[in-house]
């Protein structure tokens, strides 16, 4: 067996977020949030002025660098994405709840036309899009005796707390935990980018599905293989495809609203997934064992192997074979 710590490990450098591009990131988001300031400041009473809490990915040290896109003009786009609460809380005696659509028009006049390039509005959140590809959702809650409810447009007040699932990552993690997460990150980016209609969970879901089924190994290639053939056979289970929160509102289940076409998609990628790293498992040369999982799951991040032979496999082999009964040779009378 090829055992391809190594190269998970240099995977991870090439994936892992620099501390010159979060600080960068962090800096959009300073900016964002000064602008949300001023705009609510000089339209709206002091009762009600937004604060913010930082939140996903890059708080638990889990972004990935994704793989580039070009525009029609060729320049290149980096699609990173962050996450950034805007908060309002309820003040005694002030009858401050409004209408949902009310607070995502509010925070969306106060981004438009920050970066040039035209802002969305989603059901949970404004997206703020940048013109080098990356964007920061601006997911919006009130906050009410202690309760923190998200403003979601399809589906009402919604009791919500990020600070708890970033908490309890915290409580579970390890530096092989992320490494593990963000392999499974860059698996989606590579594979949603090859085909475009699939539509893998999201780094979020992810994230539960990875921490609820790690297991700790010396090597991460060997640690992502029994992690991924758990989920996998977790999923698959009879009334097993399921992704409950661990955090409010707990036990919720995430792939509730998932339809069948999307269901199936991801248990066939994510089976893809598990046979290959089978397959790159038993094969005993580290260029061979590489390419399998460059090809299919990972793309040409994931660094290639030695054109050499495991030795421990072969030493092993020899060592089987030297102590084997050899039968005596007859000998004619």
């Amino acid at each position: 067996m090829a055992v391809l710590h190594k190269e998970y490990i240099k995977f991870n450098k090439e994936i892992k977020l620099s501390t010159k591009k979060k600080d960068s990131l962090k800096t959009s988001r300073k900016e964002l949030r000064k602008k949300i300031r001023k705009w609510f400041e000089e339209n709206k009473p002091k009762e009600i002025q937004p604060k913010f809490t930082s939140q996903g990915s890059i708080e638990m040290n889990t972004c990935i660098n994704p793989i580039s896109t070009e525009n029609d003009d060729g320049t290149k786009q980096y699609k990173y994405d962050l996450d950034d609460g805007v908060y309002f809380i309820e003040v005694k005696g002030e009858d401050n709840k409004r209408a949902i659509d009310t607070w995502h028009d509010w925070v969306f006049e106060s981004v438009d036309n920050h970066t040039g390039v035209p802002s969305k509005r989603k059901t949970t959140c404004v997206r703020v899009i940048f013109a080098d590809g990356h964007h920061i959702d601006l997911p919006i809650y009130y906050k009410k005796d202690g309760t923190i409810e998200l403003a979601h447009r399809s589906k009402s007040w919604t009791v919500s707390d990020p600070k708890e699932f970033y908490e309890w990552f915290n409580k579970k993690k390890n530096p092989q935990i992320e490494r593990i997460v963000r392999y499974l990150k860059a698996w989606k980016n590579f594979r949603e980018n090859k085909n475009t209609n699939l539509k893998l969970p999201s780094g979020f879901e992810l994230t539960i599905l990875a921490v609820n089924n790690y297991k700790s190994d010396d090597n991460d290639d060997k640690s992502f293989i029994e992690t991924i053939k758990k989920i996998n056979k977790e999923l698959n289970r009879d009334k097993g495809f399921k992704c409950l929160l661990p955090t409010t509102p707990k036990n919720q289940d995430t792939f509730a609203d998932y339809s069948e076409t999307r269901k199936n998609g991801f248990l066939t990628t994510l089976n893809s997934l598990n046979n290959d790293l089978d397959r790159a498992k038993d094969e005993s040369n580290f260029k061979t064992a590489s390419e399998i999982l460059i090809n299919n799951q990972f793309g040409t991040r994931f660094p290639k192997g030695e054109d050499k032979t495991d030795s421990g496999k072969s030493n092993s082999l020899k060592k089987s074979l030297g102590s084997a009964i050899i039968p005596p040779k007859p000998y004619g009378n």
